[in-house]
């Protein structure tokens, strides 16, 4: 196929899991069918894997550029050092700089259209930290000056997006404003129309407290509420909110095409607890499209052979799926056609009151 996309692909923490990862993700020549890999990292790091995890028989093409990437095998660019030291098991300040080089060059190369989605393996919060991020999605919405992002997980039959990211919990109750949860429902309504074609999303939006208190007082009556009547005066079919606890507990997601947590656990832990797969996740609101699974860089069991590549996969998968449905769409909406519901007389854009309460009604 010619027109594979090239899938960038960082080198994590070398010190961690992310090169076992990665050989046994591009071990398989399915992957050469699906895009045309391109590891940004170390020939010399990736051979040592290579011995370390007994597998002899993986190898990988050397290029100095996208466009020298052979369309048939792995390919790898060296923009890391090859005098890096590999500890096995241990976070270093090496291995720390050399997981951010990677990512940037692969960013550039994104940037430039030369590559068309990244996958980042796993790397740890220090190397994000030395620029004074507290994680990867601040990391990249400083590097794009952007003023909104969100990290939206994405499993086999569940989304979850933030109004906060990777926050201290004593600093999330000020953040929950009308305002910011209406930015963030417009932007997770608009991922889910863009990056997953569906025509008109319903998202449930999660309360702050326990047990949320709806009348005078709280989060959830000054600024919850009238975020979700805003956004339903937007357009946008929004519900809630609920008691984070019942709503998992009770699969109550399975109603709704997302949901909108308010920070970092209260959507992350019942995601990962949730039995098909791990999934894997991807930050919308910067022009190009990253991927990765929500792997730690698992020192503790570097080396050993047993990490599970299927995070890494459903990354791959997911960010795929973004790009293609995000350029359909997008060339989709320079070009609109209109949609007439005919047996209701009207216009299928139109989101009916009646409709929205009736999704409350049926939970």
């Amino acid at each position: 196929m010619e027109n594979k996309l090239k899938v960038g692909i960082t080198h994590g923490d070398a010190n961690g899991i992310s090169y076992e990862l990665i050989i046994k993700l591009l071990f398989d020549n399915w992957i050469c069918e699906l895009c045309t890999p391109i590891l940004y990292g170390s020939s010399k790091v990736a051979a040592y894997y290579r011995k370390v995890l007994d597998m002899e028989n993986f190898s990988l093409n050397s290029i100095r550029t996208p466009a020298e990437a052979n369309t048939k095998r792995a390919n790898i660019i060296q923009c890391v050092d090859d005098n890096l030291k590999v500890e096995i098991g241990k976070e270093t300040a090496e291995s720390a700089f050399a997981a951010t080089a990677s990512l940037n060059s692969a960013l550039q190369h994104l940037d430039k259209r030369e590559i068309d989605i990244i996958i980042m393996t796993p790397q740890g919060e220090a190397s994000f930290a030395r620029a004074g991020n507290r994680g990867f999605p601040e990391y990249l919405a400083k590097t794009y000056n952007v003023p909104e992002i969100m990290t939206i997980l994405v499993g086999e039959n569940i989304k979850i997006g933030f109004v906060t990211e990777s926050l201290p919990l004593r600093e999330v109750p000020p953040l929950i404003t009308a305002k910011n949860l209406g930015r963030k429902l417009q932007m997770l309504h608009g991922s889910l129309k863009i990056d997953f074609s569906i025509t008109k999303p319903k998202i449930a939006v999660l309360a702050l407290n326990p047990h949320p208190k709806t009348g005078n007082g709280g989060e959830e009556a000054n600024a919850i509420i009238p975020a979700i009547e805003r956004a339903r005066q937007n357009g946008i079919m929004a519900v809630g909110p609920f008691p984070a606890d019942h709503f998992f507990s009770d699969q109550l997601y399975e109603n709704f095409d997302a949901v909108l947590a308010m920070y970092h656990d209260q959507g992350l832990i019942p995601f990962q607890s949730l039995p098909n797969g791990p999934g894997a996740a991807y930050v919308t609101g910067i022009p190009g499209v990253c991927a990765f699974p929500l792997d730690t860089p698992g020192w503790d069991i570097a080396g050993q052979g047993i990490a599970n590549a299927q995070g890494l996969r459903d990354a791959l998968y997911l960010a795929t799926d973004v790009f293609n449905n995000r350029r359909e769409n997008l060339q989709l909406l320079k070009n609109p056609l209109p949609h007439y519901d005919v047996a209701n007389n009207s216009n299928e854009s139109d989101l009916n009151v009646e409709q929205i309460e009736g999704v409350r009604d049926d939970i």
